[in-house]
């Protein structure tokens, strides 16, 4: 019954999870380290050739670039390689818990990563997140095969892991300044809405070590064990670390957390009511009124989209809570908050976010205006891949102001508050678009408030010379 109980459950929240990845894919792609990829990959598919170098990986670049041959260049095509990474580590996560604990513990773990918000996060981006963690399962699953049964093309192929492992991390530090807690920050975090029973389960895991009278100290314990430890350890060694390096630790946190969910099932059935199911009910409303926050405050001119979505979410979890007769309660809460707080992440305030994305915005309106390459440039604005990527074209950074208010039939992306000096000896200008830009990654509280808002934002322009 509950193999079965668990089937359905993984078959309705896998399957609208990747909808809900799919629909991610079309938002704009920020100015980080996934521009970059994406504007990179589209020149060398243009001319045939790596056109520059960064730290973005060889392997992530040969592969954006393979989907852009394969399916043309877009922004969706630039998805799927991750795309397939992240399934490549669900197929990984299903053989190793299978392995270990049976396939009750593997169904549970495969809708446990697929549905932790990390890796909605994840699957928005065009990072190394998830292509490390799918090498670091595998190398995984693989030794733990070895272990059991000594062949040695497990221990080959669980080099060849650690191998991947190595090529594909970027070298480049986008979160060079995070502090020593951040990796454990991001884990708990994120690891939501499976983050109470990730907790217990390392309680759990680490008596199971230390005190040998509890329970026979197993290997699989140990491996769990180091392997969630392990990628800590490569986050703070690493000079090239990145906030989501962490994301390589997941997949096993789900294999360890569904682990101890079905062996407290089996063992009581109601050992997940009381208490716990109480403390899981407050942090779900706890949530509820962070996401409510976000809908209503942030945005205000735009929130009743997203404040319908947001009433949907908590009248089914109320329902859910207080009302309905399903089993197994805890489990399908945690999926249903998941899926319904990311419809209105992704439907509604990431897209509201995406709207300061300047250059990204500009690209698209430069290339609907006939952008050409060597006629687009950029005056005291850098050069930003999402912009180069969105129009199509390479851009050209000109500091030379003399030089380029004497050109003709070109566009120019720069400040807005340049526009005036621009103006005054070039009257004939057209302005083709404005937008403003939050240039930072992480969001700032003061940034959310629409108060405040005005300070943390750059105003660009896109000008017809």
């Amino acid at each position: 019954m509950l193999q079965k109980d668990l089937l359905k459950i993984t078959k309705w929240g896998l399957g609208t999870a990747v909808l809900i990845w799919m629909i991610g894919w079309l938002m704009l792609i920020p100015e980080d380290m996934s521009a970059q990829i994406a504007a990179i990959s589209a020149e060398t598919v243009k001319n045939g050739r790596l056109v520059e170098k960064t730290g973005v990986s060889g392997p992530i670049i040969s592969l954006s670039v393979g989907a852009m041959r394969l399916f043309g260049i877009n922004q969706l095509s630039l998805h799927i390689p991750g795309f397939l990474a992240i399934l490549f580590s669900l197929f990984c996560v299903y053989r190793l818990a299978n392995s270990l604990a049976g396939k009750e513990s593997a169904v549970l773990s495969v809708l446990i990563l697929a549905t932790s918000q990390a890796t909605f996060l994840v699957s928005n981006e065009l990072s190394d997140a998830s292509y490390l963690a799918a090498c670091f399962i595998f190398a995984i699953w693989q030794i733990s095969s070895y272990i059991e049964t000594r062949k040695i093309a497990n221990l080959l192929l669980a080099l060849l892991g650690v191998v991947g492992l190595v090529f594909v991390k970027n070298a480049f530090p986008d979160s060079a300044s995070q502090w020593p807690i951040d990796p454990l920050l991001t884990l708990l975090i994120t690891f939501c809405p499976w983050t109470i029973f990730l907790i217990l389960a390392l309680i759990d895991l680490v008596q199971r070590l230390i005190f040998p009278d509890y329970h026979k100290i197993q290997k699989r314990e140990m491996i769990c064990l180091i392997t969630i430890i392990m990628p800590f350890v490569f986050s703070y060694v690493n000079p090239f670390r990145a906030t989501f390096d962490i994301f390589m630790a997941y997949p096993v946190a789900s294999v360890v957390t569904a682990m101890y969910i079905i062996r407290r099932l089996e063992s009581t059935p109601d050992t997940f009511s009381g208490l716990l199911a109480y403390v899981h009910a407050v942090a779900a409303y706890a949530a509820l009124a962070l996401l409510f926050s976000l809908v209503w405050f942030t945005f205000p001119a735009d929130n009743y989209y997203g404040l319908v979505h947001f009433m949907a979410l908590l009248s089914v979890l109320t329902w859910l809570i207080f009302f309905s007769p399903v089993r197994n309660k805890l489990i399908v809460g945690c999926v249903v908050f998941s899926i319904g707080a990311n419809i209105v992440l992704t439907t509604y305030f990431y897209p509201n976010i995406y709207e300061y994305q300047a250059a990204a915005k500009l690209g698209i309106v430069a290339r609907a205006n006939g952008a050409a390459d060597d006629r687009l440039f950029s005056y005291q604005a850098g050069t930003p891949y999402s912009l180069r990527f969105y129009s199509g074209v390479h851009v050209t950074e000109v500091n030379d102001f003399g030089r380029l208010v004497g050109m003709k039939d070109c566009l120019v992306y720069t400040h807005q508050n340049l526009l005036g000096e621009f103006k005054a000896i070039r009257p004939d200008l057209k302005i083709l678009g404005s937008c403003e830009e939050y240039p930072r990654r992480i969001l700032d509280f003061r940034f959310l408030d629409p108060n405040t808002r005005a300070s943390y934002v750059q105003s660009k322009v896109l000008i017809k010379l």
